[in-house]
């Protein structure tokens, strides 16, 4: 690999983990510049101030954030990522970007809390995140269901949805039935065809006997 080759692919892998970071520190820096204002405005103060400050504050800590856990997913699980993985690249990314833009901002004594703070918001929010990824694939994967179906599945609803096995066995508990009393009409008809031939016997015996 020449280096040209080697000087391209570090300005790819470097955009690909930029652009998505401005993007998520761009989206942070509007949430900060709204709660910033509305903060402002309560507090009875100048809000364009509170809305810029905590536009800057929060856009250097969505970027930092993305960047550093893209960075960590890229080169510490650059394979195949399990959930677990993610949770420790977020909580440390958080950590990390949550005491550097601590210290820039508010100075040595915030790192250790903001560390620990932000480290703890990482971990819960992805932990939320593959908590709902999961539930999203789950229901991807389970056939939709129909408007009877679905009413049936209530509590109140005097109807049951059955499923295959539920179905399958109760067709084996009628089959039972069917069975149990197609022994019994047999065990009638047997006795039924023995008290004929009883009562033909008799009435055969009770017969006069010819005179010669």
């Amino acid at each position: 690999m020449t280096t040209q080759e080697q000087h391209d692919g570090t300005a790819q892998q470097s955009r690909a983990v930029l652009g998505p970071s401005f993007k998520v520190g761009a989206a942070c820096g509007c949430a900060g510049f709204l709660f910033g204002g509305t903060s402002g405005i309560l507090k009875g103060t100048t809000p364009f101030l509170f809305a810029t400050a905590a536009s800057i504050q929060t856009f250097a800590l969505g970027t930092t954030f993305w960047a550093c856990r893209s960075t960590i997913l890229r080169t510490t699980f650059s394979g195949e990522q399990l959930q677990f993985d993610l949770l420790k690249a977020s909580s440390f990314a958080g950590g990390l970007s949550g005491g550097l833009v601590a210290a820039i901002t508010r100075g040595r004594r915030s790192v250790l809390p903001a560390t620990l703070m932000w480290s703890l918001f990482g971990g819960i929010g992805q932990l939320a995140y593959n908590g709902y990824a999961t539930g999203n694939v789950t229901r991807q994967i389970s056939p939709p269901e129909d408007f009877w179906t679905k009413m049936a599945r209530q509590s109140w609803f005097p109807l049951k949805a059955l499923s295959n096995e539920e179905y399958s066995e109760m067709l084996r508990e009628k089959m039972l039935k069917v069975d149990v009393e197609i022994a019994l009409l047999d065990d009638r008809i047997a006795a039924l065809g023995k008290q004929q031939q009883d009562d033909i016997a008799i009435i055969e015996a009770s017969r006069p006997e010819p005179s010669p």
